[in-house]
Order: structure tokens, then sequence, then C-alpha cells
């Protein structure tokens, strides 16, 4: 794929992260095919060279609705959430996995590169020190495991067809974008509790640590592997490598809100199947290949908090 405006697919494209790199692309020049069934995502920007196809990537004949496209390249954002896999796990597996290997069949018959997004749940429980992409994999829920059983879809698909594919495994990554939820990332479940109230459940330890890196850092990696050659066949984590407990989480949420710690009643609940104490990446090997998050989380939080207020003051 040349460095030049061309066409690209990205899966997902109305949610979190894939709107962050539909942005991103758009701006770059490309022209951007902009797929999503709309279940969850919420942008649909309509702008020149954005082209949007409402679409199901588990369903039989959704290829057939790509072929006028001319597409060079997909990202593949699109996934039914983690926090959702054990309430609703072959709804998970359906779009997760025979929805992936969908269209990983049509990139491989196509000759069309690939960059998909997995995630850190794969590596599930690892000692309290930063993760690298040689770890060994322990995935704990039904989301981690359709995430592994992928990776190994494309490395066979590469032996039998040749094709060109990128791993990115996402650490917990919030941002503007999510819609308030319960179940669908960590700061976004932490935040919407903090807009309704004063009263906040976690499912699971406040001393659990994780990498939480802001969208526009993770659009800015997908985008970069996209575009580099060199990335090809290679698995990649993408995080911040900073270390923040749960407990840490919620106390600058708080302040970013203009709360005080102590009036917020946090209750520990039973943990979620599955959900590792300790998840932080090791990013030496993104860092080579030229790409290093920029936003810390205190900037971050205050963008999505002012983003959020601004969605609830205009519902």
């Amino acid at each position: 794929m040349s460095q030049g405006p061309s066409t690209i697919l990205v899966t997902g494209a109305a949610g979190l992260i894939g709107s962050a790199v539909a942005k991103r692309l758009h701006e770059r020049g490309a022209r951007v095919v902009a797929a999503d069934d709309f279940s969850l995502g919420t942008w649909k920007d309509e702008q020149p060279n954005l082209i949007w196809e409402p679409l199901d990537v588990a369903e039989a004949d959704f290829s057939a609705r790509l072929a006028s496209h001319r597409i060079e390249a997909v990202v593949h954002c699109a996934a039914h959430p983690g926090g959702k896999s054990l309430q609703e796990p072959s709804a998970n597996v359906r779009v997760n996995a025979l929805g992936s290997m969908r269209l990983f069949e049509w990139c491989a018959r196509a000759k069309v590169p690939v960059v998909y997004l997995s995630s850190s749940a794969v590596y599930g429980e690892q000692p309290a020190a930063p993760i690298a992409e040689q770890a060994p994999l322990k995935p704990g829920t039904i989301y981690a495991a359709c995430k592994v059983a992928c990776e190994q879809f494309l490395r066979i698909l590469e032996a039998g067809y040749g094709l060109r594919w990128t791993v990115l495994r996402l650490f917990a990554t919030y941002g503007s974008g999510h819609r308030p939820s319960a179940h669908q990332g960590i700061v976004n479940v932490m935040l919407t509790q903090l807009l309704a109230g004063d009263r906040l459940i976690v499912r699971g330890s406040l001393e659990r640590v994780r990498d939480l890196v802001y969208v526009d850092d993770a659009a800015q990696a997908i985008v970069a592997c996209l575009f580099n050659e060199a990335t090809r066949g290679q698995i990649l984590n993408v995080g911040t490598g900073v270390p923040v407990t749960i407990r840490e989480l919620i106390a600058a949420l708080c302040e970013t809100l203009g709360k005080r710690l102590s009036d917020v009643e946090v209750t520990e609940a039973e943990p979620t199947v599955g959900d590792p104490h300790y998840s932080v990446a090791d990013v030496s090997a993104l860092a080579r290949a030229g790409v290093v998050a920029r936003i810390g989380l205190r900037e971050g939080l205050e963008r999505l908090v002012h983003e959020r207020k601004e969605r609830l003051a205009v519902a």
C-alpha cells in the first residue's frame, strides 16, 4: 500500500477506537469505507471520501457489498465487548471469531493486508512486571479466547494464501467515543457511575493494576502500523507502560469531576471471571516501530470528562 491516498476499510467505525482511526485516516487523505452495524457505536460523520456501509461482518454476504469499493487495506476494530462475553458467549463467538474469520478470508482471497485489533486480555494472569509480546497466552474469558483464535487464523491464512497481517494487542483503551456503559471499558464504567451519583460498584480488587491508553494514542499506533510494511507479520502491544491501580483511577476521576473522594461510597463486588490482577504492557517493541504514547492519564481523563459532560448537556 502506498503512502498516498488509498481506500481503507475500517470495521467498527462507529465505536470508540474505530471512529478515532477513521478520523485520522480521513485527515491523512485516505478514502475510508466505514463499516458498522451500529449495535454499540454512535459516531457517524458525513464527509467526502467517508463512505458508510451498515453491515455485520458475521453475515455471510457482507463481502459482496465490499467488492465495488476497491479496498486496499483493512483495519478490523469491530468486536462484541469483552464485558458481555460471559453473559452472551455465543454472540461473542459469532462476532469475534466467525465474523473475524469471514473478514480474514475475504482479505486473504482479495490479497488485502489487515491490521487486526487483538487485546491484552489474551495474556490473562501474568506476573507483576511489564508484559512482553512473547509472554504465554492464558485467556480467561470467551472474548480473550476468540482473540487468541483470531491471531492463529491469521498465521494459518498467511501460510495458505500469503495474507499480510499485523496484530495489535491493545491494553485498556478509553476516551471520547464510548457510549456510557456498565460493561464496556473500565474507565467508561467508572465514569458512567460517578456521573450518575456518589456510589461506585467495582467488580474486583481496588489494587488491580492497569495500563490505560487514551484512544488518540491507540489510533496513532494503529495508523502508523497500517502504513508501515515492516510491521507485517508482527504482534505488537499498544499501551503506555505506565501502571495505574483501580484505586488511583477512581481518585483521578473524582479529581477531574470535582468530587471529593471521601464522599464517594466505593463497594468491591465479586470480580469478573477471567479478569487479571495485573495488566501493563511492555511497549519497547512498539517504540522500536516509532510509536510512543503521548497523552497522560490526567490529560486523557480531562478530555473524556469534557466530552461526556458536553454530550449530557445536549441530551
